[in-house]
Order: C-alpha cells, then structure tokens, then sequence
C-alpha cells in the first residue's frame, strides 16, 4: 500500500519534497491557495485551501479523509506554517511537533519568554503596545541600536534595526502593518556574526549537519529594513562554537517543548563569542537551505529525514551525519525600484561553473518594488565549491553576470 503523504504548500521551494514523495512512490496530497503553484501538478489529490488558515485546512482534511480514507503524515518545507502542520498532525494522532510547541513558535514574545524561563542565552527583549511606551523604553534601556518586529512576522516583514535618533513614528506605524496583533516586541541589537542552524533533534539530541552564515554585508544600504542576501556553507565558526550552538539549540528546544523533529535556529554570535538564539522556527527552512544547500555540503537530506518522521518511521544519528565536506553559498539581486526592461546575461549565468540552480521572481514588464521584505528580492543564485573561498568567488561573479534593467 503506498503511504499517503499531505504536504501543507506546492510553491516554488516545495517542489523538491514532492519529488521525494514521487521517488519514494508515496500518494502525495497537497493543499495550497493557489492551484496553479509550481508543485501542484506534482500531487496525486489537490486541495485548494490557505495554508496559514489552520482551521480550515484541517476542515477539508476531515472532509477528504471521510471519501478517501486517512492520511498517514503530513509535512511541509519553506513554509512558515508549523500550527497548521501541527494541527493536523495532532487531530489525525500523526508525528510531529504538538500544537502548544507550534503555537510558540508562532508567537515570538512567548517564544522568547519560555527561553527567558528556561535560561536560555537570547538578546534582551521587551514588549512594548503603543508608540509612547517604545520611546519611554529605549530611554529607560538607553537603547542605541535595537530592532522592533512584530510577534508574528517571517520573511522579514515590519522587522526594523532602528537607532535611538530614528524616527520612530514612522518605524511603530511601519512594523505595526505588518503584524496581526496591537504589540510589537522590542529586542537588543547585537552586531556580531549572523548563523542559520537547521538540526533535527532525536530524544533531545541535536544533529546540525551544516551552519551557513548569514550574509548581512547590505545591512547599512537597506536600512532600517533588514534584508538578509543569502549565505555561505560552511559558517566561519570553529568546532568549540559548532557544540555550543547545538547544546543552545536543544535547550530551546526543550523551552519549546521539542525533542524530536525538525527545528530550525537564526542566532548571533556577538563580539564575547557567546551564540545567542534569535529565534526558533519549528519547520525546515527556504531558501533552498534544506533541499539543496545542506544536501550539497554534507550528503545529509533533512527533507527526507522529516518526510520519514511524518509517516511514523525511525530517523537514525547516521542518517544525520555528514558524509563529504563541501561549500555552497547563495546571493539575491537586488534591482532599482521600477517597471523592468530587460534581463541580460542569464545565458553567461546559466553556464558559470559550479552553478546549482538560479531562478528570478519577476520578468519583464513587471514592477520591481522597493526592497523592505525579503519576497522583494528579484531573484537568486545558489552555486557550490570546494571551500568557502571558491563559492564565494563563483556566486560574486555569478551575480555580476547579470543586468537588470530598470525604467524607474
């Protein structure tokens, strides 16, 4: 009998889940909003329903199960929708994080109140409702750099590094149109080196197959908005740090209530040396950092690994553990804002060596925002090397490669 695998999203960075499911001659149902996404196609039964409306997907698994019999897993990949997977997870008795662990997740003040609880090392944070107690705050804290967010935001969306001099009628009203809620959370901003985890636990345990290191190198030209451009495989960290960011993870995620599956880190290692948690992400990770990235440097596929804990079977340390030492890294471009006008230079691209994959979000004749969220960028480039110093060099020229041509 062929598993019946739900995968929660069918866009673009999905698509590689499906694949596997296809390989491993599962019965894929998807669900997305849009019966046109990339991986639609892909699914043996579509249903379109929102992702993000946890509520109503599990409605039309209820309605699907009751025609078609149980599913058997349910998943999903660059998606940040861990409490409608939870949800469904929970309902139909599947493996996965529990709701209260995705409900966390999504709340980034409780998040960080359960580090907070637990003594788990994170930058200070406070929760601030209105516009005068944000200003009676950074001069209580004598705030100089901090970032004001939403509680539940992702893709960058209303994140603002401000400073204390900023306007910061315009930073409350900016950051506030993106959250759903009255209160926005106030954090310490720590300069220092940017790293995305992507582990998955086995009875508390970590295993962090790669760090990439977050390149922030455009920070002070998009400012206040902070717009992350890619990454590199390895992260510039030594094994002492490599440990420590692993012990860290497993107690966030033990202040989560995780300790098995997929968690995904952002911390910051500040000038003391000390990694700090960000925030915790019960979900594989975009960015191609899961299906590509991590696959290319280490040999280990934590797409597979989560698919195979979604329908129940066991995950193995060696399954976790990597098998080649190789780099990739990843750069967006980044256009004027205008109506473009042309794309030139793919074919120089497209031939490069070392190039994985590339893709552009918008074509010609379409309008090319001002950059403020990350779906603002105008597409990518994901290259590998021998080390950190190659890919580097091949994902510059790669982006080089290319012109944009704006009519503002």
């Amino acid at each position: 009998m062929r598993k019946k695998l739900l995968i929660i999203g069918a866009g673009a960075e999905q698509v590689y889940a499906y694949q596997l499911a296809r390989e491993a001659g599962h019965y894929i149902v998807a669900t997305d909003q849009n019966n046109k996404a990339p991986a639609a196609s892909l699914a043996d039964y579509f249903i379109e329903v929102s992702t993000r409306d946890a509520e109503e997907t599990l409605s039309a698994i209820q309605q699907y199960c009751q025609k078609n019999g149980v599913i058997d897993g349910v998943m999903t990949i660059a998606n940040d929708v861990p409490y409608t997977v939870a949800c469904v997870a929970e309902y139909f008795g599947l493996s996965g994080h529990s709701v209260d662990s995705a409900n966390l997740a999504m709340d980034k003040l409780r998040m960080k109140e359960a580090f907070k609880k637990s003594n788990v090392s994170c930058p200070d944070f406070w929760e601030v409702c209105n516009l005068e107690e944000l200003i009676e705050l950074i001069k209580k804290k004598n705030l100089k750099s901090f970032v004001l967010k939403p509680l539940d935001g992702c893709g960058a969306r209303g994140v603002l590094l401000l400073e204390s001099t900023d306007n910061l009628e315009w930073a409350w009203n900016e950051s506030s149109s993106w959250g759903k809620g009255p209160t926005l959370l106030v954090e310490r901003f720590i300069a220092g080196l940017q790293i995305s985890s992507e582990s998955f636990l086995i009875s508390g345990k970590a295993y962090t197959p790669a760090l990439s290191e977050r390149n922030y190198t455009s920070l002070d030209k998009f400012k206040p908005y902070i717009i992350e451009d890619g990454g590199t495989i390895p992260a510039d960290v030594n094994m002492s740090i490599k440990q420590e960011i692993d012990r860290l993870v497993e107690a966030g995620a033990k202040a989560m209530g995780v300790e098995n599956g997929i968690v995904k880190g952002d911390l910051v290692i500040g000038d003391d040396g000390i990694p700090q948690i960000i925030e915790l992400a019960l979900r594989l990770s975009g960015g191609w950092f899961a299906s590509d990235q991590i696959v290319t440097a280490t040999g280990v596929n934590l797409v597979q690994a989560v698919m195979r804990q979604a329908l129940g079977e066991a995950v193995t340390a060696a399954e976790l553990t990597p098998v080649r030492t190789r780099s990739t890294a990843i750069r967006y471009w980044f256009p004027q804002p205008g109506k473009i006008k042309s794309i030139l230079g793919e074919d120089v691209v497209s031939s490069l060596p070392g190039i994985l994959k590339y893709g552009f979000f918008r074509k010609c004749s379409d309008v090319q925002p001002t950059i403020r969220i990350h779906p603002d960028r105008f597409g990518y480039v994901l290259v590998e090397g021998e080390d950190r110093a190659e890919a580097i060099a091949r994902v510059e020229n790669a982006i080089a490669s290319l012109t944009i041509e704006v009519e503002a």
